[in-house]
């Protein structure tokens, strides 16, 4: 397997893994399986040795398969006998009590087709270490791990050797529950949200988190480097207020010394190499991030209560009605910062007006999907508000 891609420690840990790593999200969203797997063999012959996945990455696909990213990672990886290197994979669950854990756990095995054996855990040939998280801790899921003795739990699991390293994932809104678990020194990995837009996590918050994780030797999965889902989008618009590109999104992640890898969550080939050509470039410097932060922060607030489409609310949710809400919202939100900008905002009027399936207006604000959200947005309110814009 070729290193094309620079290396980093990864936390404590002892490993070495690559600075882009490959964030296998978006899978479900490609015409096929075939598809996917075929872009977790491209991801790999980059010489790429860390995935991010979890249960929840499931889904119809463009051709109407329900398909799960675990297996498309699992299939990618068993069907290759030149990995000469373990593979980190990076899974998370929702199981915040010791039975959804272990139901959760061996589910996600056995779709990866990890093997434990007495040399370690493998699929096919190739060794894996399988990092397995606690998905999206917040307020009320900490509180139930906390009661339930999970997390003493999860690290007995981890002795018996069905996964190698306890993790966490979290966003902006849950800092006293990041720095909690933190404090709990159980956990050798975390995932959280870091950009050139939104950088409270790190060094613009009351705690630098990222610092603080990584003092403490855990390794840092840097998510939404590039703001979520929407912003490719988004960037359009913005393009002639803000002379930020999308490398240099990449490079000021990359230039922050606390993180292990960024997560890379492409869609095509294409992409993927963009970003590793991106990492390739010389390492920003310290006036750089400087002159970056200044010129993010004139339109940061633009994306403040704005759906990313980042589609965490439908990994344990499906709307009752059958509302494909982060597309509505999705879309809305361009319309706001279009109007907001002065802008043509009539292309996302059109855009809505010719959506498949039921619009917003079959909202019946039941509040089921709110709890889901992990940037705490009022979502029936929002479908709301974009009703009245839209319709």
């Amino acid at each position: 397997m070729k290193i094309q891609v620079k290396r980093r420690p990864f936390g404590n840990t002892g490993l070495l893994v690559s600075e882009v790593g490959f964030g296998a999200m978006n899978l479900r969203m490609l015409n096929t399986r075939e598809e996917g797997i075929a872009l977790v063999n491209y991801v790999l012959d980059q010489g790429v040795n860390l995935i991010d996945t979890a249960r929840g990455y499931k889904g119809v696909n463009g051709s109407g398969e329900e398909v799960q990213s675990e297996d498309m990672v699992g299939t990618a990886i068993e069907g290759r006998a030149d990995i000469d290197e373990p593979i980190v994979i990076v899974t998370k669950g929702h199981g915040y009590t010791p039975e959804t854990f272990d139901e959760d756990l061996q589910e996600s095995l056995k779709t990866l087709k990890i093997k434990k054996t007495d040399k370690g855990l493998f699929i096919g040939q190739t060794e894996v270490k399988l990092v397995n998280f606690f998905h999206g801790i917040k307020e009320d899921r900490w509180e139930t791990m906390t009661k339930s003795g999970v997390i003493e739990h999860a690290k007995k699991r981890q002795a018996e050797g069905l996964f190698t390293y306890l993790g966490f994932s979290s966003h902006y809104g849950d800092v006293k529950e990041i720095k909690a678990a933190l404090d709990t020194n159980a956990f050798q990995v975390m995932e959280l949200p870091y950009n050139v837009y939104n950088r409270s996590i790190g060094e613009d918050g009351k705690i630098d988190l990222l610092k603080y994780a990584h003092d403490k030797g855990v390794a840092i999965v840097n998510m939404k480097a590039f703001n979520g889902n929407s912003m490719v989008a988004t960037a359009k618009l913005i393009s002639d207020l803000c002379s930020i590109r999308y490398s240099d999104m990449l490079r000021f992640c990359l230039s922050n010394p606390n993180i292990s890898t960024v997560d890379a969550g492409a869609r095509f080939a294409e992409e993927f190499q963009a970003d590793i050509q991106a990492a390739l470039l010389p390492a920003m410097t310290d006036e750089e991030r400087i002159t970056l932060k200044k010129e993010a922060d004139k339109i940061s607030g633009l994306f403040q209560n704005i759906c990313r489409e980042c589609m965490h609310c439908l990994e344990k949710f499906e709307c009752p009605q059958g509302i494909d809400f982060p597309s509505i919202l999705g879309n809305h939100s361009r319309f706001k910062i279009a109007e907001t900008l002065g802008k043509d905002s009539a292309p996302y009027i059109k855009n809505y007006r010719e959506m498949q399936g039921l619009k917003a207006d079959s909202c019946v604000g039941c509040g089921g999907c709110v709890e889901w959200c992990e940037y705490h947005l009022d979502i029936p309110a929002m479908m709301i508000r974009a009703r009245e814009d839209l319709e």
